[in-house]
């Protein structure tokens, strides 16, 4: 009823919400470089768990499907592991390796608070986009190839584990919607077609750049953004600001590379 009762109330929005034009597409569109290779990642390595089923949903085929998947573990050094799944599609653990390499280091460089809810990641081949609920990530080969290309990998894995982490207590509830109320204007236009969903993750890689790496973006651009959604900018400083209860980071086991 919760939710009914916000959806509803972000559909009569006053109409500025919608007037206003925002100034990027969406964020790993723009051209600022937030997260840099060189950043510290807390990423120790991952250990290979051989092969077993799980879910995967596949934008492919717009499915989910038990699929016998390549598992891999991530290790970090500030929060339990999760796991990697490969769909059986890359046919070699060898290939399933390399594959999931690209990843762990890109997300210990995200922030804590938004990546502990994270469980699993899951790869497929192909160029579809990136998507997330509860707990799971799902990205393509072929799309990741082409963000890292951009030098966007990172950013758009940010956005990703925005969902899996925070959605369910953030992009619905009274202080988010009470904060898009104040700011009247959006960030992305896909987070202005999507308030309800795509607003809290697409708000947060500027409201992470802003608070953490100022630099990185022109001062005359983080004004502008300063000035138009310093609301939400609060309410993700209050995120990245207070610790997450995790528990602490297990010994890493042996053959973990």
């Amino acid at each position: 009823m919760l939710c009914l009762a916000i959806t509803a109330s972000l559909a009569s929005f006053s109409t500025g919400l919608w007037a206003s034009e925002p100034p990027f597409s969406a964020t790993a569109d723009t051209v600022f470089d937030i997260i840099l290779d060189d950043d510290p990642s807390t990423f120790v390595c991952l250990a290979y768990e051989g092969r077993g089923t799980r879910q995967m949903w596949d934008k492919r085929q717009d499915d989910e499907f038990d699929l016998d998947t390549f598992v891999f573990s991530a290790h970090f050094s500030d929060m339990p592991p999760f796991e990697i799944v490969l769909n059986p599609e890359f046919e070699t653990e060898v290939a399933a390796r390399a594959e999931a390499d690209r990843y762990g280091n890109r997300l210990g460089q995200i922030p804590l608070a938004f990546r502990h809810g994270i469980r699993r990641l899951g790869i497929h081949k192909g160029d579809e986009g990136f998507h997330a609920g509860s707990g799971k990530m799902f990205v393509y080969q072929d799309m990741a190839t082409r963000r890292i290309g951009q030098k966007r990998l990172a950013e758009s894995l940010l956005h990703e584990s925005i969902h899996a982490t925070l959605d369910n207590a953030y992009s619905l509830s009274p202080g988010w919607v009470a904060a898009q109320r104040q700011d009247d204007a959006f960030m992305t236009r896909y987070a202005q077609s999507r308030p309800d969903r795509e607003d809290l993750a697409e708000t947060a890689l500027f409201a992470y750049a802003l608070l953490r790496h100022p630099g990185r973006i022109p001062p005359v651009d983080s004004r502008d953004i300063l000035a138009r959604v310093p609301a939400r900018i609060a309410v993700i400083r209050t995120i990245l600001d207070t610790p997450p209860n995790v528990p602490s980071a297990p010994p890493v086991p042996e053959g973990c590379r």
